[in-house]
């Protein structure tokens, strides 16, 4: 079901159950949120915490530490709990149902309407038609409401409706054991009216369905009294007098050492509450403002988990990244050497978001970590300014990286930047020359770490995050690939077409924008699974045609097995996601027409059971790339069908087979747009045209060898059809060629 009748549905429902059907949180990207925020604010916070007393719940504790003041401190955990307390003592609220009693009358009603309905139809129909309709009447009920007279139905009817009319007139809540009180009370009332033979059981089979509660918790409202009832319960206060042990020399640190210590000021002397305040607030506006942008510009990676957690772990790397350089230099640095490694590790950040989630995407999360940076740099917005640049230009430089050159191009760019904008900021703050001097080592300094970084995390992280890179992806077009190889050598007519299909794809995708490597790659690996069976594909057949000798469904499962067979070998030789969704998506749920007309033939029967058993199982394309290969591989096997390919046919062929994929619903699911679509035709016309041109008439016997090694006959060939499904041309005769 589409995501517009997934919403359409859900709008019928009614509000009350339209609640537990769907959670009012995704719990998931709130935890991602929340560990996101918790880290940032550790982080971020630890310049305003020195140490004091660095014990912790459960450690021993070397020494004993006394109270030096008197000090009358909240017992946090006995608080919490008479808290949670007060709040169990107040019960739930309840909010009505309007209709509850008009639809449980109406569950009556349509109940004795179909018993009514399959008295009326043939007796070998009734009992099954009847027992789809109410599947609570077990199979002797049935039969018994069937051969029942009207008039006890009849009665029976009045009598249940009576028994619901009365119970939905009580209070039945819903998460309380008052609906089955109520069914018990109805299928009692049922049976002392009707007895407790076939009548009595079928009328309290139909009363206890029909019931409902009519009372459901008004979550809210109970929220916020059982709220209101924490908030008024009263603190529980501890006092600790000036010399009291607060642990002992050998004592485990707990939950109720740490308060003390906190409450006596041990564990942080000089702790800023109001900066670490303001670091939290900052940090979780941050996170949020991201978190929306991310769900409503940015779908498909909001959906999409282990790309959150990575942007969750390249945000902390970043926000670590001070840490980390100053340890990893072993220099007491000082701020604006610290302000310089924040560059670092923004611009590390930026690039590689960039190249494993989305340049968009990095653009604005670069622009917050810069701000962020600034304000916890003491307000150095000339930090802020040479983050937000020099990543800029480092989400710029690798966003199409095909080779190490490209690596070094980028590490020069962004030094280049931070090179100019420290000395640029540093006049507007007239800075000595030997300051600006310092301060450009470091950035050049800054620079080579970024990009050194950003080579180490992007092969660290690409795939366990599932991520995908262009270089990973120019490493899987090589034909030194081991797979690639084995297609070559196995199925060298696959492999063939897949290199025609590629070229293809690849005009497409860039006539639209796409990912055109991604594409070319994908187009690379589409039809691996060819490789387990590859005599059974037209491509790779050489003498006979070995599908003469299987039935059509036999023949139409072979070849749809391949792409469940290339799903295998990808997994087999751990191809990415996106490759593997390519691979999966290229056929969508297209018809074997072929094989099933060949079915359709032999028994006389059209029927969408014995289609759907010569559709591949799909899924259709779900992204611009899947659907443009699926469009390409089609086109390359007809083009291979196609006689005297004079510009108006291959501009008609292409034309007619987008056409039938786009009325048999594959597009249906992927973000190509009619303007995408007709730029792809033209892609494919313009490449076809000039793949097929016209050859040289060679004179007498040369052009009859000519001729000869060409075609294999030494007649024209039939007009042919071509199945897109299969990859198969099929001659005018029938045969399979």
């Amino acid at each position: 079901m589409s995501k517009r009748g997934e919403r359409q549905r859900l709008r019928a429902v009614p509000s009350w159950l339209r609640y537990r059907l769907v959670p009012r949180w995704d719990w998931q990207r709130i935890g991602i949120a929340t560990v996101t925020i918790a880290v940032l604010c550790l982080v971020f916070s630890g310049r305003f915490i020195p140490d004091k007393v660095t014990l912790r719940v459960g450690d021993i504790s070397p020494r004993e530490i006394r109270a030096h003041r008197t000090v009358r401190y909240v017992d946090v955990e006995e608080t919490r709990r008479l808290q949670e307390m007060a709040a169990k003592q107040v019960e739930t609220i309840y909010e009505p149902l309007p209709f509850a009693r008009v639809d449980a009358q109406r569950s009556v009603e349509d109940a004795f309407d179909a018993i009514f309905r399959a008295r009326s139809l043939r007796p070998a129909e009734s009992a099954r038609w009847l027992s789809q309709q109410l599947p609570f009447l077990s199979t002797d009920l049935v039969r018994a409401a069937i051969e029942l007279p009207s008039s006890d139905l009849q009665r029976a009817r009045e009598v249940v409706a009576a028994q619901v009319e009365e119970a939905m007139q009580r209070e039945i809540r819903a998460d309380t054991a008052d609906l089955t009180e109520r069914q018990r009370a109805v299928r009692a009332g049922c049976v002392q009216h009707l007895g407790r033979g076939a009548l009595g059981r079928i009328a309290a089979a139909i009363g206890s369905q029909a019931l409902r509660p009519n009372r459901v918790p008004d979550v809210p409202r109970t929220e916020s009294m059982r709220e209101r009832a924490r908030r008024e319960s009263p603190p529980v206060y501890r006092t600790l007098v000036a010399g009291d042990v607060v642990i002992r020399q050998g004592e485990r640190v707990t939950e109720q050492h740490i308060e003390m210590f906190t409450a006596l000021g041990m564990r942080n002397p000089r702790l800023h509450w109001a900066s670490v305040l303001a670091i939290l607030i900052l940090v979780t506006m941050l996170v949020v403002l991201a978190a929306l942008h991310i769900a409503h510009y940015h779908p498909r990676v909001y959906q999409q988990p282990r790309q959150l957690w990575l942007i969750s772990v390249v945000v902390a790397l970043s926000a670590l990244g001070v840490k980390l350089g100053s340890s990893l230099l072993g220099l007491p640095l000082s701020g604006v050497q610290l302000g310089y490694l924040s560059v670092m590790s923004t611009t590390m950040a930026g690039m590689l978001l960039a190249v494993l989630v989305s340049p968009h995407l990095a653009t604005l999360l670069v622009g917050m970590l810069s701000i962020q940076s600034a304000l916890l740099m003491n307000g150095e917005m000339r930090f802020a300014a040479i983050s937000l640049m020099s990543s800029l230009v480092g989400i710029y430089s690798v966003r199409r990286m095909h080779d190490r050159y490209d690596l070094l191009r980028a590490g020069l760019w962004i030094g280049a930047t931070s090179l100019l904008l420290t000395w640029v900021l540093g006049w507007m703050q007239q800075e000595t020359l030997t300051e600006m001097s310092v301060g450009a080592a470091w950035a050049v300094l800054m620079s080579v770490l970024a990009v050194g970084g950003f080579a180490l995390f992007v092969a660290v992280l690409e795939r366990p995050f599932g991520a995908v890179t262009h270089l990973r992806l120019l490493e899987l077009s090589s034909p030194e690939h081991p797979l690639l190889k084995e297609l070559m050598l196995r199925a060298p007519g696959t492999y063939a077409h897949s290199i025609m299909v590629s070229h293809l794809a690849d005009a497409a995708a860039k006539a639209i924008g796409a990912d055109s490597l991604l594409v070319r790659v994908g187009c690379y690996y589409h039809d691996i699974g060819k490789m387990r069976r590859p005599e059974f594909f037209i491509e790779n057949q050489r003498l006979e045609n070995v599908h003469d000798r299987l039935s059509p469904s036999l023949s139409a499962l072979i070849i749809a097995a391949h792409v469940k067979d290339g799903l295998e070998l990808a997994d087999q030789y751990r191809l990415p996601r996106p490759i593997r969704d390519i691979i999966a998506q290229h056929h969508g749920t297209s018809l074997i027409s072929f094989f099933y007309h060949q079915a359709l033939a032999g028994c006389e029967m059209h029927t969408p059971v014995l289609e759907q058993q010569f559709r591949y199982a799909g899924p259709k394309p779900q992204s611009k790339e899947a659907g443009i290969v699926m469009l390409a591989d089609a086109v390359e096997a007809a083009s291979r069908a196609l006689t005297r390919p004079t510009p108006a046919r291959i501009e008609s062929l292409v034309q007619h087979i987008i056409q039938e994929k786009i009325a048999d619903g594959q597009l249906d699911e992927c973000s190509l747009t009619f303007r995408e679509v007709h730029q792809i035709q033209e892609a494919f016309c313009r490449l076809l045209v000039a793949m097929l041109h016209s050859r040289v008439e060679y004179p007498t016997s040369a052009a009859v060898t000519h001729a000869s090694d060409d075609y294999r006959q030494t007649s024209p060939p039939p007009e042919a059809v071509v199945d897109e499904a299969s990859d198969t041309p099929v001659a005018a005769s029938g045969r399979v060629e």
